[in-house]
C-alpha cells in the first residue's frame, strides 16, 4: 500500500515538473526617468505652477517674500504641506479660503479645479521632489497639451477681470489671438520686453509644445 501511495505522489510531481503554462506578460516598463500617467512631479508639474501662481515679486518670492514664506524652492513649498494629507497643508487649504486668505489674492484668477486637483494629487502622493523627462511634442493637441500649460502658468494674470498686458489667454480663440497679435510665442521664448511666465521660464518641452501647436495652425482640438 505505501509502495503504491509513493509512486502516485511521484507520477504527481513528475506530471507538474512537466506541466506548461502560457508566457506572463507584464506591462513593458518604463525608461528610466520617464514620465508615469498616474504621478504628479514635484519638477515638472507643481514647481512652474507654484512660481507662476505665487512667487512673484511682492507675493512669496525669494526676495522680501510676504508673511516670510518664500515658495520658490522645494525646500520653501515643503514646508508649507503635510506629506499625504493634502487638508491638513496650508499650500492647499489656502486655495479654498475667501477674501483676502485667498490665495493667489485678487485680482489674480483662482486656480483652476484641474490645477488644485494636481496639487492635491502631488500631497497625497508623499509631496516628494520628483521630475521626469518625457517631452512629447508630436500631438499638437490645444486639449491635452497647450491649454493645460496655459491654465497652470499664465491665466491668474491672463483671464478673467485681470487681463495683465490686455492680453487674455482664457480660451482657445483668445490664446490664438494673443500669438498673431501680441507676441505670445516671443514672450513664452523669453525673447521680448516682457518675457512670460516672469518668475519662471516655460520648460523646453512646454515651449516645443505650444510651437508644434502653432506651426500646425493652431488647431482647436
Amino acid at each position: 500500500m505505501k509502495t503504491a501511495i509513493k509512486s502516485f505522489l511521484l507520477l504527481v510531481l513528475i506530471g507538474l515538473a512537466s506541466c506548461t503554462h502560457d508566457p506572463i506578460n507584464p506591462p513593458a516598463p518604463l525608461e528610466p526617468g520617464a514620465c508615469h500617467p498616474d504621478t504628479v512631479y514635484f519638477v515638472n508639474d507643481i514647481l512652474p505652477v507654484i512660481a507662476a501662481n505665487c512667487a512673484s515679486s511682492g507675493c512669496h518670492s525669494e526676495s522680501n517674500p510676504a508673511d516670510g514664506i518664500s515658495l520658490t524652492t522645494y525646500a520653501g513649498i515643503r514646508d508649507e504641506v503635510k506629506p499625504g494629507d493634502p487638508m491638513d497643508s496650508e499650500l492647499y487649504e489656502v486655495l479654498f479660503e475667501t477674501g483676502d486668505d485667498l490665495m493667489p489674492p485678487a485680482p489674480a484668477t483662482p486656480l483652476s479645479a484641474a490645477t488644485k486637483d494636481l496639487i492635491k494629487t502631488w500631497i497625497e502622493q508623499g509631496a516628494l521632489n520628483n521630475s521626469c523627462s518625457d517631452c512629447d511634442t508630436t500631438s499638437g493637441s490645444f486639449s491635452q497639451t497647450v491649454l493645460p500649460i496655459i491654465t497652470g502658468q499664465c491665466q491668474s494674470c491672463h483671464s478673467g477681470s485681470n487681463l495683465s498686458g490686455g492680453v487674455d489667454l482664457s480660451s482657445h480663440a483668445a490664446i490664438a489671438d494673443a500669438v498673431n497679435n501680441s507676441n505670445l510665442l516671443n514672450a513664452i521664448e523669453r525673447t521680448s520686453y516682457y518675457p512670460m511666465p516672469p518668475a519662471m521660464a516655460l520648460s523646453e518641452c512646454e515651449v516645443e509644445q505650444i510651437k508644434v501647436w502653432i506651426s500646425n495652425g493652431m488647431p482647436n482640438n
